[in-house]
Order: structure tokens, then sequence, then C-alpha cells
């Protein structure tokens, strides 16, 4: 094998995409060296994929930094293979040392941009959407159990895949929604002091973080879990025939919300700045659904349907009862 072969199998390796063959051609070289040297592994089970490329990259970077093991040579073909994929070894940062390291795989993290919604296919083909500001948690596979992911932040509409033994289970910061296969929205913005659950088709179970123990709250289509982060209080209610999930599809839906959070909403859509005068207009409720209409356009609406009047400048609104 010569120093070019080396180079490209060592990378492959490293990188996950290395063939069974090539896997056997590298291990077979790694085990046993031309000056006779075998590295002796004491394990009493066989090593996962993962341990094997934890084992190789404690040794690469061993020899990088020229710390052999006491009683060990270092032969000229392992020198040629540090330096060939030294690059590769490189390019592994903490998260992926301490993926091997716990032996798991590290969960993909999204945080969606303003002015963006994210669709994502998880690993069962289940899809979930991301509004603006949502930071969202997964797997890259789902394990025999369950299939959990979790939203940090933001609202997120999710469309199950039915498995009769493997419950999906979404965990906010709050509450958990456990589910076999459904649709169903979850809002759970930090700013807003609440997390809201709505569901659209089938039943969902919702327990609360340090209470999951307790029997679970069951909530089906037309009916709305609101939890208040502040007294930690549970109210279930009716909701009427709703697009819940028309804010996938760029719309704002509103169903009896505070003018406060319908413009903490435009803030994040328009990357603007909302000020009012007179605090308690912000407790004042509204159901209406918005397109994508110029911001002009919507504060226009507002303002008539609430009563009050507005000034606007290049990225900041007042708004004066």
């Amino acid at each position: 094998m010569n120093k070019q072969e080396l180079k490209l199998l060592a990378q492959k390796y490293l990188e996950g995409t290395a063939t069974e063959e090539e896997k056997r051609l590298l291990n077979q070289w790694y085990d046993t060296t031309n000056d006779g040297w075998v590295e002796q592994v004491n394990t009493k089970i066989p090593e996962t994929e993962d341990q094997i490329r934890l084992r190789m990259l404690n040794t690469l970077q061993q020899q990088i930094n020229n710390k052999t093991p006491q009683g060990q040579k270092t032969s000229s073909w392992k020198r040629l293979l540090t330096w060939s994929v030294s690059a590769a070894a490189l390019l592994l940062t903490g998260i992926f040392t301490w993926q091997l390291a716990a032996k798991k795989e590290v969960p993909k993290l999204v945080s969606v941009p303003d002015h963006k919604i994210i669709e994502i296919v998880l690993p069962d083909s289940s899809k979930v959407w991301l509004n603006a500001g949502s930071i969202f948690k997964y797997p890259k596979t789902f394990d025999q159990k369950n299939r959990t992911v979790e939203l940090i932040e933001g609202r997120a509409y999710f469309e199950i895949k039915h498995r009769d033994k493997h419950p999906f289970i979404v965990k906010t910061k709050s509450l958990n929604v456990t589910v076999l296969g459904t649709s169903f929205d979850v809002r759970a913005y930090q700013k807003e002091g609440t997390t809201k659950v709505n569901v659209v088709t089938g039943k969902v179970g919702i327990t609360l973080k340090n209470e999951t123990k307790k029997p679970a709250i069951m909530l089906t289509p037309k009916q709305e879990l609101v939890l208040s982060k502040l007294d930690h209080q549970i109210i279930r209610i009716p909701t009427k025939e709703i697009a819940v999930n028309a804010w996938c599809k760029s719309q704002l839906v509103f169903e009896q919300e505070n003018l406060g959070n319908v413009f903490h909403v435009l803030e994040k859509k328009y990357n603007t700045k909302i000020s009012v005068d007179n605090k308690n207009l912000l407790n004042e409720r509204i159901s209406i659904t918005l397109s994508n209409q110029h911001l002009d356009t919507v504060m226009q609406i507002l303002s008539f349907t609430k009563h009050f009047k507005y000034q606007m400048a290049n990225d900041s609104i007042t708004v004066i009862k």
C-alpha cells in the first residue's frame, strides 16, 4: 500500500465512508505493521465501529503529539499514516471526539433564522416544519424504544408516521408531548411565557416535565392546551375549526390571541421593532388570518380592527392608542 492509497483509505475510514473491504485492509495494516509491533486491545465484547475509530483517533493524536505509549515503537509507516491523515484527523471537532468517547451519535441541532420556515424529514420519514427563531434537536437515528426530539425554542408543526410500539415524544422546557402517529402544533417561545399544544388529527398525551409519572392529559382535535410558565397552571380549552398549520404556508393565523403576541410575531417576520405606549392594548385579543402582505398593510388592518394609530420609521413602529 503506497502513500497515496494509505492517505485516501485512512481519510475515508475516519469520515465513515470506507467500504467493508477498505475497513478490513486498514484494520489489518493498523493491527500488524512492518516492524512486528501488534497493538494489544483488551475487550470482552467486539468493538463497535465508533470504538474502533476512537481507538485509531487516540493513537493518531498521540503520534501527532509525539506521545508514543511506553514500550511501543512508532514505525515509519505509522509516521506516514499520521502525516497522511493529519488533516482529516484535525478536522474532527471536539463535538465529534466527545461523540465517539460517549459511544453514541451527536444529535443534529437546527436553528432557524428570521424570516425562514424550515421543513425537515426525520429518520422515520415523519415531517416537521420549524418557524422562524426555532431551535430544534433530533437524532440521526431513533432508538428501539421511542422516537424522541426536542423543541428547545420556537414553534413546530409535526406530521408523525404511525408506529404502534414506537411512540414519538416531543420534549420542551416545560412539558412532553407523546403520540403514536398524528399531526399537531407545539408553540414554545420563551418570551411569550406560555407553551401551547394544538392537535390537528389523532390524539396526544401531555405531561409536565417534572411530573412524567402522573397520568397524561389527553388532547384531541379542536382542543388546545396552554401551560403558563409563571404559575405552571394548565388550561385545556376548546378551539374553533382553524388552520393550525397555516403558518407553514407563510400565513399568520391568530385565534383569540393577545396583541402583545401578535406584535411579537410581526417583529420576527418583518425584522422590525414595535413599541406600544398604552400597555393595556397588549392584552386585547384578536382573531385574524394574515398572508404575505406588506407590513404597512398588516398594520392598517390591525389598527382599523383594534382602533389604534401608529407611526412607522425605517425599522420600527410606534403604536398609539
